[in-house]
């Protein structure tokens, strides 16, 4: 017997389900067909909320550089950053996730990391969007709660991430694919603060 299609649901009812059930909204959107345009939109949605939600720190941050209409500055380099750099950054991460999944025995392809890696970033949009609005309210004199705030978002997009990789590559365990995750975010940072470091030297 045939199985039934996948209800249609709407991006929100989405995005408010994989914060509850990650591995099951993307096992939906595997079940309806994965394709390079929904990958696209959900990219540039996340992209261009996360350009809304850092907007008014970033214009805060622009106010001392010594250059002419600052806040007009830091839009244009704000929007070139996210509309222009992060898609293709989007990509190319996408593919090194893949590449490491195939390393640990993922069964998926290309598109599928990439859809999985692009929705949970549109997934954690709605908390990403709620910090750049306490941020803007507090005029950054909050930083300390917003700090931990933070930390919990990243935590809550691994979970989300690794869920959603876990089912595009057909990994059983998530909890496994996020303690990857974890470690190469972690090692990630650790190359970051060496090269920092070396180049303060």
């Amino acid at each position: 017997m045939p199985r039934p299609a996948p209800a249609r649901r709407g991006l929100v009812d989405a995005i408010a389900r994989s914060w509850r059930d990650p591995r099951g909204v993307m096992a939906g959107q595997v079940a309806a067909g994965l394709s390079e345009p929904r990958a696209l939109v959900h990219l540039m949605l996340a992209c261009m909320l996360v350009f809304v939600a850092r907007l008014p720190e970033a214009v805060r941050m622009a106010e001392g550089l010594p250059v002419d209409e600052p806040a007009n500055a830091a839009v244009a380099a704000h929007l070139f950053a996210w509309g222009a750099v992060a898609p293709l950054l989007g990509y190319a991460l996408a593919a090194v996730v893949h590449l490491v999944a195939r390393g640990f025995g993922g069964r998926g392809g290309f598109l599928g990391a990439r859809a999985a890696l692009f929705w949970s970033g549109l997934a954690l949009s709605p908390a990403v969007l709620a910090l750049g609005a306490a941020d803007a309210l507090a005029g950054g004199r909050a930083a300390a709660w917003l700090s931990l705030a933070g930390l919990a978002a990243l935590g809550l997009w691994v979970w989300v991430f690794a869920a959603s990789l876990a089912e595009a590559e057909g990994f059983a365990s998530t909890g496994r694919v996020a303690a990857v995750v974890v470690l190469v975010l972690a090692a990630g940072v650790a190359l970051v603060e060496l090269a920092i470091r070396g180049g303060a030297r």
